[in-house]
């Protein structure tokens, strides 16, 4: 007889033997008792968990030889049927290979017949569902709303996000957990004393650890361990089989990263890869690590218990994480985690790793919320002194320039139409003019040029091109020579105008080109002053490693 594994050999053949669904179990075997038997239920949950096992039971329950039962006789005819896949009233069905309009339609045709002869039901059973196509389950529609007698459906998925709402609202729903390492650890147990394996405790909890939540992938996984090993099977041979990584090195690489050891990280990594450990595996035990050594800080020994570390670890946990703040802690684990993404996706993963220990080991520690408020609290009296110095002297200042500025308005001399041809003419004093005489535009463009000659009845100036085309235009040429007999006297002038080499429409001495200037000084000196401000100053103090990326001033 060939051998049968042992997920396949201890698969649960009824209700009790369901390890760690209660929550589901109870709520069927009641639905039996009082005859409530809905015509769909939508099993969703991890894979290897109890989905279609549950199924296969409930199928077997409603329709034992005597009747609905939520305990059949384990001798029953048709209870065996099922359990051999012989009975004609239950049928399974992968989605994955029968996900087509025409396999559900086939399989509607079926609906119209009545259990055979015996049965009580009949029952049909798609597993991984949610791989049916959009027209295969708009075609289930009909059928799942309005069913045939007693025709039950029975659908199991690890991925219920990808069923339709439509179809989701037809059926009972029943979400099955992924379970706990100490259940998996007594139900391996209780395997391993059926079939005389001698393992040690440490062993099984690795198995539960590695099986994350998954019963199916334990058994399949002791069956593994089982195989490699002579006579009892220890932790390390274990660890040898699964290719997981050794506990200590994951300790070793925390405590090199915690005293901030960079050469250690390097050798410790280096032992690791050595042993032929998959990077992917150690990425995942390293997050895991870091995660169980926040539990440790957060929740104590408690919490490690729940989540069945051994209790040899739970010391090393606490104590590693007694070396840090909770606050460092969590850094850390963020650290781990988007390192640990990282390096996956990386053509060069063990490079990655490398650089994020190194990173880790290197960080500066947080400082807490509370340390910061104490800092900031024992310099806020000086900063408040500052800052009202400061404001005193701004004020002072801006009150001096305000004084100074009326003086100047009061000796500055006004603006003459009737100036002399004699005088210096002032390329600035006439653009003004030009505006205050309506012409806006026109001044606009008079501020792009570069003057070479402007005196004596002659104007030579050179600007962008747009703007010696607009000046040079006769309406706009004629009205430049009113503006200039009204400024200076001179009844006749003579205006030349070219195209120069200015970037961005403006000339090289430009007024243009002296305003903007103007407003950069000022800008870099606004700048200047909020980089130099006092608070600035001692959140640079607080955060030394921090940096001013942007500065937006206000207009």
């Amino acid at each position: 007889m060939s051998y049968l594994v042992l997920a396949r050999k201890y698969r649960p053949t009824d209700f009790s033997s369901v390890v760690g669904q209660e929550h589901v179990t109870r709520t069927l075997r009641n639905s039996i008792k009082r005859g409530k038997i809905a015509h769909a239920y939508l099993f969703c949950g991890p894979r290897g968990v109890g989905k279609t096992s549950v199924a296969r039971i409930f199928a077997r329950a409603l329709n034992c030889t005597g009747g609905p039962n939520p305990d059949p006789p384990a001798d029953d005819p048709n209870g065996l049927a099922v359990a051999a896949g012989t009975s004609l009233a239950v049928r399974e069905i992968d989605g994955a290979s029968h996900n087509s309009v025409d396999n559900v339609r086939e399989l509607i045709e079926s609906f119209r017949s009545l259990p055979p002869p015996g049965w009580h039901y009949k029952i049909y059973i798609i597993d991984e569902v949610h791989m049916l196509s959009t027209s295969a389950f708009n075609a289930l529609l009909k059928s799942l709303e309005e069913p045939p007698p007693n025709t039950v459906f029975i659908l199991a998925t690890t991925e219920p996000h990808k069923i339709p709402d439509t179809v989701i609202s037809r059926c009972q729903r029943h979400d099955f957990r992924a379970l706990s390492p100490e259940l998996i650890v007594d139900h391996l147990n209780r395997v391993c004393k059926s079939e005389q394996i001698e393992i040690e405790p440490e062993a099984l909890r690795m198995i539960a650890r590695y099986a994350d939540g998954s019963m199916r992938d334990a058994q399949s996984l002791l069956d593994r361990v089982h195989s490699f090993c002579e006579g009892k099977i220890t932790a390390k041979e274990a660890s040898q089989a699964l290719g997981t990584v050794e506990r200590g090195a994951l300790f070793k690489l925390s405590e090199a990263i915690i005293n901030r050891d960079h050469q250690s990280v390097f050798l410790i990594l280096d032992n690791v890869f050595a042993s032929g450990v998959d990077i992917a595996l150690f990425l995942r035990e390293f997050v895991l690590h870091w995660r169980e050594l926040l539990m440790a800080a957060a929740g104590g020994e408690k919490v490690l218990k729940e989540l069945g570390i051994n209790s040899d670890y739970t010391v090393d946990l606490k104590r590693q994480a007694g070396a840090l703040s909770l606050t460092d802690l969590q850094d850390l684990v963020q650290l781990a985690r988007r390192g640990a993404d990282e390096a996956l996706r990386s053509a060069y993963p063990r490079y990655a790793l490398e650089a994020l220990v190194v990173r880790m080991a290197g960080r500066e520690p947080v400082k807490e919320l509370g340390q910061i408020v104490a800092m900031l609290k024992n310099r806020s009296v000086q900063a408040l002194n500052s800052d009202t110095s400061a404001a005193s002297l701004k004020r002072r200042v801006e009150s001096s320039s305000e004084q100074q500025k009326a003086v100047v308005e009061s000796q500055k001399p006004k603006a003459d139409k009737n100036i002399t041809a004699s005088s210096p003419l002032d390329w600035g004093a006439f653009v003004s003019f030009v505006a205050k005489e309506g012409s806006p535009m026109v001044a606009e463009h008079m501020k792009r040029l570069s003057v070479e000659t402007f005196d004596a009845g002659i104007l030579v100036a050179s600007g962008p091109e747009f703007s010696t085309e607009y000046l040079e235009r006769s309406d706009n040429k004629a009205r430049l020579c009113e503006l200039l007999s009204s400024f200076s006297g001179i009844d006749k002038w003579k205006i030349n105008i070219t195209k120069g080499n200015g970037d961005n429409g403006i000339e090289p001495g430009s007024l243009r080109e002296q305003e903007e200037q103007r407003l950069e000084r000022e800008r870099r000196m606004r700048e200047k002053k909020l980089v130099e401000h006092p608070a600035i100053k001692q959140l640079k103090e607080v955060f030394p490693d921090s940096e001013i990326e942007q500065i937006k001033l206000k207009e």
